[in-house]
């Protein structure tokens, strides 16, 4: 029997109701809803609006916020094309400053979100009784200003001033001063600059000196390195070598306790501390402008130049002590999931619908844009869309009556961290997780005005593939279905619930130019494919609520590349296949899982273990492990240390190209790792 014959179909007066709201205005020019003009401006009211059906106004949680956040709540009686549109122009306006999690920014929007969940007529799901759900977040770490190369000269003490560099760590580190040149670890291209040196040497360590940039001339050996695929300049015949980050790695693995960068030349400036990447090294790193560079040459090492154009010679280690110390501050921030519920018939069971609401902020870490660092990135489709599109199905399940079974509506944040706003709630939920039927997650559908939709994960229930030609049919759209769509399901909050063999569906209009951008603006904003987005979460929605019982089946990979949401990744060479747990803060690679028929599944890795070395690259954490991934190549088989159940066992694993010439979700999130910007290959 076919799920749809077993399953109750939803109300006919719902889809109705949603396909005439969803063509009640008419299409603007060209076929582009573009950013509501100033009669479309969202409404404000003067105090709390009321709910839905007359419900009381206060917003328990909600109001203490201030400001604008429980002031600007879409208008209930607007046409539906006009409430998404309104809700996503408040979302993505200049004034939430890219809602990055953590910030106050991100704060008010999830205030705002709570107050329109409780004009959609829902009641409080979130901790003591409130909307929200709270959590602590890393903000974007910052120069404090007094880092410093200091030693001692007879009893008084030299100090330079420093500038700590992105991937340091705040702390201090001392010992000899040992010259690695470039920092280049390649015996690929004939390059060793840590050949012959003893950077464990001491109590402490050593300091390795390392100079931006590579050398003038290419490689002695040049190995075979594919063009792009997606064209563009050719590829550097260095390779990552460049990357203050590999270097950096690079003199770690080889045991540096610290690591003082210098400039190629004297003409450079200092590179100043750059908030556009998001790596951590694990140690303390500084650099200087060229006069000091020149100082430390003469003094520690009796020479005002070094021969560049071959690999660091061995020369002996500073005869005099060095203390480097990295003013970084890292802080964490409060960052809130916005929570809430729809009772229904049957309260021992519910679906969860979601989005995540949080976005990037100034750029920086994650954006796609890196020389746009500073500018605002208002992630108007990413995922201001899904948010709007959430609360108006929450809307329209209110007005039609009780659902079948409860549905909880929850607006993620640190989506973008890492999935760690539903990772948080998965691990502390506030409703029994064994209540949870089935997800149905948002992330980005601000863009199908084409009248096309992606449905991923409709293989991880038998039931939902069954559905989607009628689901698509009765809400206008084209559906793109993909039984996985990646690992566990693609790249957004639904793999929280995959892991944990509850079925769910991800919808997504697709990848477009503007991802990850500044320009991802509302005036884009397709605000008619969005309500027909919306007409189709409903109804599945209520089929997920309808469903007395609904299994979950283990996803299967797709063929590489197929329905993935993937981003470039900054020089991975090869893939592993384990999946990281971005919320994990312990030593080591904590990981969901493996994906299907990559080297950690054979290799028999499994979730919950925690992997501590790859090769010769200790993994103290997910950072380690990007570089790893990028310092390896394709063929290479090395040992895999990793803990299980306390136990520390090692296997050995023979690593792979990425799928596609592209590291994928299943080794670690591409955008998260170290990336292009102002020094990436200075």
């Amino acid at each position: 029997m076919s799920p749809r014959q077993e399953l109750p179909r939803p109300s006919h007066a719902l889809v109705l109701l949603l396909f005439v709201a969803c063509r009640a205005t008419p299409a603007p020019e060209h076929g582009s809803a573009a950013a509501p003009h100033a009669a479309h401006a969202p409404h404000v009211s003067a105090g709390p609006a009321a709910p839905a059906h007359g419900e009381p106004g206060h917003v328990h949680g909600a109001d203490e916020h201030g400001g604008a956040a429980h002031k600007s709540a879409v208008h209930p009686s607007a046409p539906l094309d006009v409430r998404l549109a309104d809700a996503v122009a408040w979302l993505a306006d200049d004034a939430r400053a890219g809602r990055r999690a953590g910030t106050e920014s991100a704060r008010e929007a999830a205030h705002w979100i709570a107050r329109a969940l409780a004009d959609a007529g829902l009641e409080p799901a979130g901790e003591q009784g409130n909307w929200f759900q709270s959590f602590d977040v890393a903000l974007d770490a910052r120069d404090g200003g007094r880092s410093t190369l200091q030693w001692s000269e007879g009893a008084t003490i030299a100090a330079l001033p420093a500038v700590p560099l992105y991937c340091s760590e705040g702390g201090s580190a001392a010992g000899a001063l040992v010259w690695c040149g470039f920092g280049i670890d390649d015996a690929e291209r004939g390059w060793e600059d840590f050949a012959g040196k003893d950077l464990k040497a001491g109590t402490t360590g050593s300091i390795a000196v390392i100079v931006r940039g590579t050398p003038d001339a290419p490689p002695p050996k040049t190995p075979e390195v594919a063009p792009s695929p997606h064209g563009g300049p050719p590829p550097d015949p260095w390779g990552n070598a460049g990357s203050v980050f590999t270097k950096v790695m690079n003199a770690k693995r080889h045991g540096a306790s610290g690591v003082l960068l210098l400039p190629k030349s004297a003409g450079e400036a200092v590179l100043a501390f750059d908030v556009g990447h998001g790596a951590r090294a694990g140690l303390p790193c500084v650099t200087i402008d060229a006069e000091k560079a020149a100082v430390v040459k003469r003094r520690f090492f009796g020479a005002a130049e070094f021969d560049l154009t071959r690999p660091a010679a061995a020369l002996p280690p500073s005869s005099i002590l060095a203390e480097l110390r990295a003013d970084v501050v890292r802080e964490k921030g409060e960052a809130l999931n916005v929570l809430g519920r729809l009772r229904g018939a049957d309260s021992a069971r519910c679906v969860v619908i979601g989005a995540h609401y949080d976005h990037l902020g100034h750029g920086g870490t994650g954006s796609l844009a890196p020389s746009a660092t500073g500018e605002i990135h208002n992630g108007a489709d990413d995922n201001a869309s899904g948010t709007a599109a959430v609360i108006e199905i929450a809307r329209a399940l209110r007005q039609q009556g009780p659902p079948p079974c409860d549905v909880v509506v929850a607006l993620w944040s640190g989506e973008e961290e890492g999935l760690l706003g539903s990772e948080h709630w998965a691990q502390h939920p506030t409703v029994p997780l064994a209540k949870v039927v089935a997800n149905l997650n948002l992330d980005m559908v601000g863009r199908a005005g084409n009248g096309k939709l992606q449905v991923l994960g409709a293989g991880t229930s038998s039931a939902f593939a069954g559905w989607m030609e009628e689901v698509g049919k009765r809400a206008g759209l084209e559906l793109t279905v993909n039984l996985a769509g990646g690992a566990l399901g693609g790249s957004s909050d639904h793999q929280t619930f995959l892991k944990r063999s509850i079925p769910a569906l991800h919808l997504f209009s697709g990848l477009h130019a503007d991802y990850h951008k500044p320009t991802d603006d509302a005036d884009k904003f397709e605000a008619q494919g969005a309500a027909k987005v919306v007409a189709l979460g409903a109804d599945l929605v209520l089929r997920m609520a309808s469903a007395s019982k609904l299994d979950y089946v283990e996803s299967k990979a797709p063929p590489s590349g197929a329905g993935e949401r993937q981003t470039p990744t900054g020089g991975f060479r090869v893939r592993l296949g384990s999946i990281p747990n971005y919320a994990y803060e312990g030593k080591g690679v904590l990981i969901d899982g493996a994906s299907q028929g990559t080297p950690a599944e054979r290799a028999g890795l499994t979730k919950g273990d925690v992997l501590v070395k790859l090769g010769d690259v200790a993994l103290d954490s997910v950072h380690d492990l990007t570089y790893a991934l990028s310092h390896f190549k394709p063929g290479d088989v090395v040992p895999l240390r990793f803990v299980r159940d306390g136990v520390e066992q090692e296997t050995r694993v023979t690593l792979v190209a990425p799928a596609g010439g592209r590291a994928r979700r299943g080794d670690v999130r591409g955008q998260r790792g170290p990336r292009g910007g102002p020094d990436h290959h200075a």
